[in-house]
């Protein structure tokens, strides 16, 4: 064999290798920590609470993030939907909580391969009900991350 077919054999199994390592890989990461409590006018009934989410995207795809497509997850495994309005309007009220302050509100976007975007979602649950889970609501299946380090408010 010659010295270009052989090295023509081992980049084409090189490439083969990296082609599927590629393909194991996750489309994005998600992580979470909260709950965090923080001073909202709701009803007696109800805790507003914020939950602070991290994407990183590794796909090739766009990869679009709003924060009405969260949920959170109890302990008893109840669902809560994302307060879309309050997370965008509750600014001033969520920064007031110590380990959210100067974290901003997630926005809706787009991401890219290689980008990172973390800011918090707002929900209402029931007073005295904790999260334990976020829940991104994905079109291809639903992704979810258990609570790091939340300290209740």
């Amino acid at each position: 064999m010659t010295v270009s077919r052989r090295l023509g054999r081992v980049l084409l199994i090189a490439l083969a290798a990296a082609l599927t390592a590629g393909c194991g890989a996750e489309p994005f990461t998600l992580s979470a920590s909260g709950p965090f409590m923080y001073p909202a006018t709701t009803s007696a009934s109800l805790d507003r609470v914020a939950i602070v989410v991290t994407i990183a995207s590794q796909s090739g795809d766009d990869l679009l993030v709003s924060p009405a497509d969260f949920a959170a997850r109890d302990g008893e495994r109840r669902l809560y939907v994302a307060n879309p309005a309050a997370t965008a309007a509750d600014v001033g009220l969520v920064n007031r909580a110590p380990d959210v302050r100067g974290t901003l509100p997630l926005p809706s976007i787009t991401l890219r391969r290689g980008d990172v975007l973390s800011g918090y979602v707002v929900f209402d649950v029931p007073a005295g009900v904790r999260p334990v889970e976020v829940v991104w609501r994905q079109t291809d299946g639903d992704v979810s991350a258990r609570l790091a380090g939340a300290r209740p408010g």
